[in-house]
């Protein structure tokens, strides 16, 4: 990967605009979209976000679980924000449309990190050593606890990419919509914007 592509990628991870080139490539380029989730994974361990017990060498399972997976057309209605992005789809056709679903890819990829996170700390406490209480053998829980930590990893990294999917569905579709002409408003591209965002705070803090 050229460092041009680095600093495209690092731009829109830090919220800076990029153009509609930049973004296409790297909705469909490859090394881009790794690079993509290695800076938000890094920023996630710069800000300590990242639970000490998380457990990263799950690319197996996680492809297998892909794989089963059917391929996703269209985002599912599961809540305001994606309801919002299937109702807006035509008035995101323009630039600042398509930053809009980068803006709530983005968010969505964080939030999922968020809770891969929270599923972690609600189940580390749990990871104990139960003692016989007359002076028996103490009988380790932790083996059970983990695998479940493991699997409910796993669910939540597949149904985040799941979403992530969804939403570059929906980002190639306003790439159509733009190429025949459709217009839209500006007020409304911002209020939509605005809108997504709240609902994916409300989402977070639930």
């Amino acid at each position: 990967m050229s460092e041009t592509k680095f600093e495209s990628v690092s731009s829109l991870v830090d919220n800076y605009q990029v153009n509609d080139t930049e973004l296409d490539d790297i909705v469909k380029d490859k090394e881009m979209s790794d690079a993509w989730q290695r800076y938000h994974l890094i920023g996630d361990m710069i800000r300590d976000d990242v639970p000490q017990a998380l457990e990263l060498d799950l690319s197996d399972e996680i492809a297998a679980a892909i794989a089963q997976e059917p391929t996703v057309l269209a985002p599912k209605e599961s809540g305001q924000v994606f309801a919002a992005l299937k109702a807006k789809v035509v008035q995101f056709a323009k630039p600042a449309g398509q930053m809009a679903i980068a803006a709530s890819a983005a968010g969505l990829m964080i939030f999922g990190v968020g809770q891969q996170s929270n599923t972690e700390e609600e189940l580390i406490p749990s990871q104990v050593i139960q003692t016989a209480p007359f002076g028996g053998i103490a009988n380790p829980v932790s083996y059970n606890t983990q695998s479940n930590s493991r699997e409910a990893q796993k669910q939540a990294y597949v149904e985040q990419h799941r979403r992530f999917q969804a939403l570059l569905a929906d980002h190639q579709q306003q790439i159509k919509l733009s190429a025949t002409g459709v217009d839209a408003s500006a007020a409304a591209q911002q209020e939509n914007l605005k809108q997504n965002k709240q609902d994916m705070a409300e989402e977070q803090n639930k």
